[in-house]
């Protein structure tokens, strides 16, 4: 019976594999030409909303769910009928066909109810995913950012590994963050505040994250990180470039 968990976290680490391979093709900017001469807004609305980077994880459990369904049925069925003949010829075997059948798929069963239960999770967190990037998109079009931060993706070239299996890889444009999942796009003139935290697991390894403080409507955001001194190096980069962008606007304004 645990064939069911060896193929689910397989399937698991296969669409691990094909998101962490969008992701990659989407921080390298390899899209089609139609897909860059997009507008900024429908660009980054194709590239950031859940569906993208998530697609191969709602698939796995679709497809689980479907070939856990046919095992629990049919080699339920099967297995029922062999206790069946059991019973028949060791009548004096007090436990029923149908409780030895259960106990024999008890695994299978459970990993289906968790499974069913996880699609249905990751039907809202899409829904409010998808609502926080609207969100976002919408402020960053009013700010006037949208047209300036995907000319910055396309152009820039340093991608930063977080380490994390929950996060993916980052960007460092010359005006802007970016990274794909969790979607964000921070321009470095709106942060009035960034700084390293620690956050420390029970029993495990500890992770730190950058806690970036946006100035007006924005939200603020969290990265993070396997190590301290990558988030360090990438706080200090921010930081220079912020100051640098500041200086070069109070000089243009000063022209």
């Amino acid at each position: 019976m645990m064939l069911m968990p060896f193929l689910f976290f397989f399937l698991f680490f296969m669409a691990y594999l094909f998101r962490k391979r969008k992701v990659e093709k989407i921080l390298f900017s390899e899209f089609d030409e139609s897909e860059k001469d997009l507008e900024a807004r429908e660009f980054f609305n194709r590239m950031l909303k859940i569906e993208r980077s998530a697609k191969g994880f709602y698939y796995v459990e679709v497809i689980f769910l479907i070939i856990n369904t046919f095992f629990i049925l049919f080699g339920g069925y099967k297995t029922y009928l062999k206790e069946v003949e059991f019973v028949k010829e060791y009548p004096r075997f007090t436990e029923s066909p149908l409780s030895s059948t259960l106990i024999k798929f008890m695994i299978p069963i459970i990993m289906w109810v968790l499974v069913f239960f996880l699609i249905i999770f990751a039907m809202i967190m899409k829904k409010k995913e998808n609502k926080r990037i609207t969100e976002m998109l919408d402020n960053l079009e009013k700010a006037k950012f949208l047209k300036f931060a995907k000319e910055d993706f396309l152009k820039s070239d340093r991608i930063l590994e977080t380490g994390m299996v929950v996060m993916s890889e980052i960007k460092l444009g010359d005006r802007y963050l970016f990274s794909v999942y969790p979607a964000y796009i921070v321009p470095y003139t709106l942060i009035k505040g960034i700084k390293v935290e620690k956050f420390s697991r029970p029993r495990g390894k500890s992770i730190y994250y950058l806690d970036i403080s946006l100035k007006r409507f924005f939200q603020d955001t969290k990265i993070y990180f396997a190590k301290k001194d990558v988030a360090e190096k990438v706080r200090e980069f921010i930081l220079e470039r912020n100051k640098d962008l500041y200086e070069k606007e109070n000089t243009e304004w000063d022209i």
